[in-house]
């Protein structure tokens, strides 16, 4: 998917992220992948985890994670 970037290169773009955002007390970051088969963006559950694999949530295919994207979450209260 244009805009995705190699699973090396989107480890160091994350930590570079949550650093910058503040550390990991304030910030965290969800992965995003796209299924092989339906093409769906996809969301890892995990923070901060970039697994292998995902598993698509509209057609249940396992897709091996090559390349990727992330969000980038921020907690702008405490215990928010």
């Amino acid at each position: 998917m244009a805009g995705d970037v190699p699973r090396e290169r989107l480890m160091d773009m994350a930590e570079q992220a949550i650093v910058a955002a503040g550390g990991p007390a304030i910030a965290s970051v969800r992965f995003k992948f796209t299924c092989s088969l339906c093409g769906e963006r996809c969301i890892l559950r995990e923070p901060n985890t970039l697994r292998e694999r995902g598993e698509c949530w509209r057609c249940g295919t396992e897709t091996e994670i090559r390349e990727g994207g992330f969000m980038l979450l921020l907690q702008l209260e405490p215990g928010s």
